[in-house]
């Protein structure tokens, strides 16, 4: 099971011991007043039993109540609950009701009991006490059902719980915001990190961090330090084995090149083309190798824009472009419209040759491609279309890794093409997309720049 956030755990260990605090007050606070109560209305339950006791008499030596009988009617009367009496002694009623049970143990130096009782399964509190005569101790007891205690209950839950209910909920409200303030630091830290593109590796800064976040951030530093020294050294090694192989590698391909044009022997011929189309591929290769460790935004290579425009970029290698295709029987195309941009000249020019040399590698003889530029919902656009194989969709977001190749598709490319693109146009902050043409068959590649006014310099 998924441990809980810090939010939700400071929240636990913060309200549970409250909310008990509080409900322990509220039950104290309760009894507390529930007993002040209590002994308050057992005193009124005293005070007829007193005067009772005060009118006994025993002028023969019998003990009799002279208290008239309106007055013993009074004792009765109560706006919310019934009140019962008896005064007996030795098991002789002297006044009052038959069946109202018996009293307790008594103390004998008339001190008052009280406790509780039932009649006719009326619920009854009870004051007693015994008055000492010749006859013998003769017993009080005054009782009442219990409407008026119930409703002071009721009354003292509600008036004691609805003040604890709305001091929990202040209090919920400023723990939650306590706790959120609290754990702000990490939520910029978070925020800061997810607005990072993969490639950003620059410290976080910690002069601004709370004292507990700073650990946390000077070790991520340090492994963002780390990381960037790692990333730095492998870009190093690519850039200076792709440096060290590109002289060799061009006169490998000069020399292949001049045997072949020197003429070889018949059984020689077919080795000689292939080893010059391995130069030529390693040579290329190699080429991309150093576009992109020149590109990656690790390196040291400032970008420096400047106005540019994507038609001119593209009408710069049209000859060249057009032989290649030729030479694979490709009809290429070119519709150019003005679509200026900030960027750099030589950058546009290597996304666009990686575009049309992608189309051409893998357009079948026979086969169409296209390069536009222009504008379209105010950005600048160049895109190449070809009628060959096609992208699938599900791999439309993997070909822009590096070395990747769709499987089992024809051509000699390297898996590089479209990772160069990619970086030449996260660094021109342009979106690259790849969709199927209008006709369904073949690929799309567009490459959408901010669009920049034209004539800007």
């Amino acid at each position: 099971m998924r441990d809980r956030s810090i939010r939700q755990r400071l929240l636990a260990w913060l309200l549970v011991p409250l909310a008990a605090v509080l409900a322990a007050s509220s039950v104290a606070g309760y009894s507390t007043a529930l007993t002040i109560a209590s002994e308050a209305y057992d005193r009124a339950l005293l005070d007829p039993a007193l005067a009772i006791a005060q009118r006994l008499a025993a002028p023969d030596g019998r003990v009799e109540l002279d208290l008239p009988a309106a007055a013993l009617e009074m004792l009765r009367v109560d706006a919310a609950d019934r009140v019962y009496f008896a005064v007996s002694t030795r098991g002789r009623l002297i006044a009052g009701e038959t069946d109202l049970p018996a009293a307790p143990e008594l103390p004998a130096d008339g001190v008052p009991v009280f406790y509780d009782s039932q009649i006719r399964n009326e619920r009854l509190r009870v004051a007693a006490l015994a008055v000492p005569f010749a006859e013998g101790p003769v017993v009080i007891q005054v009782a009442e059902t219990v409407v008026k205690r119930d409703r002071l209950v009721r009354q003292l839950l509600l008036s004691s719980a609805a003040p604890e209910v709305l001091f929990f909920i202040a209090a919920l409200a400023v723990v939650w915001f306590g706790v959120t303030r609290g754990l702000a630091p990490l939520d910029d830290l978070r925020a800061e990190l997810a607005s990072r593109s993969p490639r950003d590796l620059r410290p976080l800064a910690e002069a601004y961090a709370a004292d507990e976040v700073r650990p946390l951030v000077i070790e991520l530093n340090e492994l963002l330090r780390r990381l960037a020294e790692s990333i730095d050294a492998q870009q190093r090694f690519v850039a200076d084995a792709a440096h060290q192989l590109r002289t060799p590698l061009a006169a490998l391909q000069a020399q292949v090149e001049a045997a072949r044009n020197e003429g070889v022997p018949p059984e020689l011929a077919g080795t000689v083309d292939h080893l010059h189309a391995a130069a030529r591929r390693a040579a290329h290769l190699a080429r991309q190798l150093l576009t992109l460790a020149a590109i990656d935004p690790s390196a040291d290579r400032p970008f420096a824009p400047e106005a540019a425009d994507l038609a001119e970029v593209a009408q710069s290698g049209v000859t060249d472009w057009l032989t290649r295709a030729d030479g694979k029987h490709v009809d290429l195309g070119f519709e150019l419209e003005p679509a200026p941009v900030q960027g750099e000249p030589q950058l546009l020019g290597e996304l666009t040759a990686n575009l049309l040399e992608n189309a051409l590698n893998y357009t079948p003889p026979g086969g169409e491609v296209t390069l536009r530029t222009g504008r379209r919902d105010g950005l600048a656009f160049l895109e190449v279309e070809d009628n060959g194989p096609g992208i699938p969709e599900s791999e439309r977001e993997r070909v822009f890794e590096r070395f990747h190749r769709v499987r089992g598709t024809p051509g000699e490319g390297t898996g590089l093409g479209l990772a160069i693109v990619r970086e030449i146009a996260h660094r021109h902050r342009a979106k690259v997309d790849i969709r199927a043409p209008a006709s369904g068959t073949g690929t799309v590649v567009a490459v959408s720049f901010p669009a920049a006014a034209r004539g800007a310099q």
